[in-house]
């Protein structure tokens, strides 16, 4: 599960940043911390469940929990009030509706999905 995770949700992070730089608005910035994000929420779910880490550092699954949602928090608030939401507002409606309907797949599509 993780594996095919490690591929399609950086995909959906850089969809993000191909709209934007589509319109000539998005940074390397927005990109940056989009992808560090997912990377964070992945690595800690993995850690979490598998049980990875337990032998290296003494952190239970509910923190691992913590620190994965903190980086699925970090990708919410950029999308619904940070920079990159602000920079998707300078787009057509086209633009702003794909942003919109990428942004609905990550905030209730990951919300639901196990």
């Amino acid at each position: 599960r993780y594996i095919d995770w490690l591929i399609t949700v950086p995909l959906q992070v850089v969809e993000f940043y191909l709209i934007l730089a589509a319109i000539g608005v998005g940074t390397f910035a927005m990109f940056r911390n989009l992808m560090g994000a997912s990377i964070v929420m992945l690595v800690a779910g993995f850690f979490g469940e598998s049980g990875a880490m337990d032998s290296t550092i003494d952190l239970s699954a509910e923190i691992w929990w913590v620190i994965g949602m903190a980086g699925w928090g970090y990708i919410l608030y950029e999308l619904w009030s940070g920079d990159v939401k602000e920079a998707s507002e300078t787009g057509s409606p086209s633009v702003q509706y794909a942003f919109n309907s990428m942004r609905m797949i990550v905030t209730v599509g990951w919300a639901i999905y196990p």
